[in-house]
């Protein structure tokens, strides 16, 4: 290996835009390749944009704060404004589920978060759209919020540039070969050798680690995301609301909302049209707790679609195969790649230079728990 490492990263997405620009600021000599003819055109693209750091395992909080903290001093460190905005998450907590959430509240206050029980009738008064029926209460993170993906990932690209890093558009990874002394990656009629690969491709990031012999239980699940019409008089910013019961969420974007909810039901896959049917299955379960939404009518085109890029556990794969050291994955965040981008970044700089991350417990992440049986810890925070 080079006494400077070279590395390529694969995806230029907000999660490959942030290794990049913590390598490069580490002096590594880094190319971006993306399949695609601009940055933030997958997943990143079209993302809800949130940041929460209401989970169920420690990782992942600690995450959210060194995340949330990067994005609220993006610009001083970057360059650009993250457009982070702390407009709060609150998940609507069904009754009999109270215990559950105060377990996790304990998690995330442990972890150094913030995080408050807000009771039904409180819930009422002070989000008054939303149905307190049935509810036990609220838990709400004040310091959670949403944020600009493309201008992050755009941020972070920009910066990463102006210290040598090179990416390269329209380039289809379409061989990884193993040499004497590095790796040498084809992409479409030309190639680039390197010392190590990163493994950032959103939902082609099993694809990509196929390419190598390597497999990687990561796949594409479709996300649709519905907006109303302008509602003028609906308090905003609304916070990110999350209906535990049953998986809806929504929040103000301008003067429309928009919404969703995952469908447990449909086969993983790239599917890239909107699923208007499910937008009927929604709104029946939606109305009951969001009954302002009947007559707020919908903007067809403002709405669109997206991919999770999942794994099993709904966690994701950070860290070097463990048959080929050379590729280090950064990819299958299951929804939460854009509020965790900034500590993926530095966790996969410190493992690519320094051979380990000690800044995190990275141990629920390692790639090879796929290859085990039993134990491993699961997200339950999913949405």
């Amino acid at each position: 290996m080079s006494a400077t490492p070279r590395i390529a990263v694969i995806g230029a997405g907000i999660i490959g835009a942030s290794v990049a620009w913590f390598l490069a600021g580490r002096g590594a000599r880094v190319v971006v390749l993306e399949r695609a003819d601009g940055p933030a055109t997958g997943s990143t693209g079209r993302s809800a944009a949130g940041l929460r750091h209401q989970f169920s395992l420690d990782v992942n909080v600690r995450f959210s704060r060194f995340s949330a903290q990067r994005y609220l001093r993006f610009r001083e460190e970057v360059g650009a404004h993250a457009g982070f905005e702390r407009v709060g998450y609150l998940f609507l907590v069904p009754a009999g589920a109270r215990e559950a959430w105060r377990e996790q509240a304990t998690t995330v206050r442990e972890a150094g978060a913030r995080v408050d029980w807000i009771d039904a009738a409180d819930l009422a008064r002070r989000w008054p759209y939303v149905s307190a029926v049935g509810l036990a209460g609220g838990s709400f993170g004040p310091d959670d919020g949403v944020l600009d993906p493309h201008a992050v990932t755009l941020g972070y690209l920009t910066s990463a540039r102006s210290v040598g890093t090179e990416v390269r558009f329209g380039a289809v990874v379409r061989a990884l070969e193993e040499r004497s002394g590095g790796v040498r990656v084809h992409h479409g009629d030309d190639h680039v050798d390197v010392d190590y690969v990163v493994n950032a491709a959103g939902p082609q990031a099993g694809a990509v680690a196929e390419l190598a012999g390597r497999p990687l239980p990561v796949v594409a699940s479709r996300r649709c995301v519905y907006a109303t019409g302008r509602l003028p008089d609906l308090p905003r910013p609304t916070p990110l609301v999350i209906d535990v019961a049953t998986g809806v969420w929504l929040r103000s974007e301008g003067e429309r909302v928009i919404f969703g909810r995952s469908n447990p039901d449909e086969a993983p896959g790239e599917h890239e049209a909107i699923d208007w049917a499910w937008l009927d299955e929604t709104l029946e379960v939606a109305l009951p707790r969001f009954p302002f939404l009947e007559a707020a009518g919908l903007d067809r085109r403002a709405c669109w679609s997206g991919h999770y890029e999942m794994t099993p556990d709904h966690l994701p794969a950070i860290g070097a195969d463990p048959e080929a050291p050379w590729l280090v994955h950064a990819a299958g965040f299951s929804g939460h790649g854009v509020q965790h981008a900034p500590a993926t970044g530095i966790a996969v700089a410190d493992i690519v230079l320094d051979g380990r991350c000690s800044r995190f417990d990275l141990s629920p992440f390692d790639p090879a728990r796929f290859g085990r049986h039993g134990g491993a810890p699961r997200e339950a925070a999913i949405v």
